[in-house]
């Protein structure tokens, strides 16, 4: 948490455009620690397709994370505002080491997930983006079609993306019930989670209508 403060509060006194070198710089260390992650697994073979790729929520938060700094596409942003935000809260929080916690393996882990969290509240807070109006409800609807996609790939890969097909082993007061009801709620409070993290900003569009009104 000190380093994300760090870098976003380096970043809001930076000029214009060394915001964008800096974020870019965030951008660049957080794709070499995706890719060094996986050429980790490959090296030690034991990168398999069945829980190597990046089709947890902070798995493709990850690639997000940094893809938002080279293109700053505000669709991007909103996936991970909505996806990151709560995903790697939870997941530092409540961390589990699918592969293991030695060594690099326990670093990249924080590293990832921490980047997740930065690159979010960069965009957000350095970047000045924000979320657009009746954001939340429609990355929550896309997330549903994310869900038949990674559940029918799960079935192909005999695989458990994004828990769909084994509950997590953590302590998080969030996962209600055993499967498959515990994806119900996990899914009812990724909603609540999503809504949560919007109010503010619709709150604060509502005031800024009134001050012009």
């Amino acid at each position: 948490c000190f380093i994300i403060f760090v870098f976003i509060n380096i970043g809001a006194n930076l000029p214009t455009g060394k915001k964008f070198f800096l974020g870019k710089a965030i951008g660049f260390i957080l794709f070499v620690n995706f890719i060094c992650f996986h050429l980790y697994q490959l090296y030690f073979g034991i990168w398999s397709a069945s829980y190597s790729l990046p089709l947890h929520l902070c798995g493709l938060s990850s690639i997000l994370s940094f893809l938002i700094f080279f293109f700053r596409k505000q669709w991007l942003y909103e996936l991970l505002f909505y996806w990151g935000i709560p995903g790697a809260f939870h997941s530092l929080m409540t961390p589990e080491f699918t592969l293991g916690k030695d060594g690099f393996l326990f670093y990249e882990y924080y590293v990832s997930h921490g980047g997740i969290l930065l690159s979010a509240l960069y965009c957000t807070f350095v970047l000045s983006f924000k979320p657009r109006l009746g954001s939340w409800w429609k990355v929550f609807l896309l997330s549903q079609s994310l869900i038949l996609i990674v559940g029918m790939l799960n079935w192909l890969l005999d695989a458990n993306y994004m828990y769909f097909s084994q509950k997590p082993i953590v302590d998080n007061p969030f996962l209600i019930g055993e499967w498959p009801w515990y994806i119900f709620f996990i899914d009812l409070f990724a909603m609540v989670h999503f809504l949560l993290i919007y109010i503010p900003f619709k709150i604060k569009f509502y005031n800024n209508k009134l001050s012009e009104a």
